[in-house]
């Protein structure tokens, strides 16, 4: 585990959107990736990407999946080189439209399924050529989200390289071994609403896996619970994750009322209704926690940060 540097100590404890801060912690994370990918390299080799180590700001997953993988080829120095050049000048969040059988996608997708207890290859498949509506439904969930929460937007397109699409037995997922990467189900993300929730959603994921490279929150992590989310029995960590979600996805929603009361990119959803149902999961979740998690030091602050959105929306946390 890396070390908070000092000025970033308080965004790393915090719910709160500060963007600078974020870039940086997420500068320091793939660097580390980057050092480690290097040393695969031969003696002779690892001087020539130094440079390109030094200024990696956002592997893409492939190379997240090299280093976390150990038995997934490294790639050599020339394939190194190029990834390393791109991880310098990170671009807007794509939508993934390459192969479907890359290493990584085969591994992060199943990876999804077996989390959800499906683990036939069968169970799911990845889609590159996306219908009408889900692009609609995608246009309209960044239109809204760049109006509404620009810092949430910029943060989106800072840490989440690929949104993969699928057809299968899930809602939506992001998992460590290609960080960067969202996965969500195409029929699900045809609606705006579940759309623009995703967006927040898999985002807010990121942004604490990112955080917790940098310290613990829960000193007892693996004791069980359950939550709205996914009411069966699952590690604290999970319920912390849930927790941090439904912070970020009702303070969403708010923003997204506050500039369009009426109308908006998602006019005629249920946006309040989704609202309320982020307010009562945050509420849950944090009750819980409460009850059965050894909060450190970290873990209480961002506890209270956490309970401050509670108190903005008008929930006694």
């Amino acid at each position: 585990m890396k070390a908070i540097p000092a000025d970033l100590a308080e965004q790393a404890r915090s719910v709160v959107i500060e963007v600078a801060a974020t870039e940086r912690l997420a500068a320091v994370f793939h660097r580390s990736l980057a050092r480690r990918a290097a040393a695969g390299l031969s003696e002779t080799e690892r001087p020539l990407v130094e440079e390109l180590v030094r200024g990696a700001r956002r592997l893409a997953p492939a190379t997240v999946h090299s280093v976390y993988k150990g038995g997934a080829p490294e790639p050599g120095l020339t394939e190194l080189t190029r990834r390393l050049t791109e991880a310098g000048t990170p671009g807007p969040t794509e939508v993934y439209t390459g192969r479907t059988d890359p290493l990584w996608l085969r591994d992060g997708f199943q990876e999804v399924l077996r989390s959800l207890n499906w683990g036939e290859e069968e169970a799911g498949t990845v889609v590159v050529d996306l219908p009408d509506e889900v692009r609609t439904a995608l246009g309209l969930a960044r239109q809204a989200l760049a109006a509404c929460w620009p810092e949430a937007w910029a943060e989106h397109n800072t840490l989440v390289r690929y949104l993969v699409f699928a057809r299968g037995p899930l809602r939506s997922a992001t998992v460590q071994s290609t960080y960067g990467t969202v996965y969500a189900e195409v029929e699900e993300a045809s609606d705006p609403l579940r759309m623009y929730e995703l967006l927040l959603h898999e985002t807010a994921h990121h942004s604490l896996a990112l955080r917790e490279q940098f310290t613990r929150f829960i000193a007892n992590p693996e004791a069980v619970g359950t939550h709205a989310l996914r009411p069966d029995p699952r590690p604290l960590r999970g319920v912390l994750h849930a927790a941090f979600v439904m912070c970020r996805v009702a303070e969403g929603f708010r923003r997204y009322l506050d500039v369009h009361p009426e109308g908006g990119p998602l006019d005629g959803c249920p946006v309040e209704e989704r609202r309320r149902f982020a307010l009562d999961s945050l509420d849950d979740a944090l009750t819980l926690l409460d009850d059965t998690a050894r909060w450190t030091d970290d873990g209480r602050a961002l506890r209270a940060s956490m309970g401050a959105c509670l108190a903005r929306e008008g929930v006694p946390s």
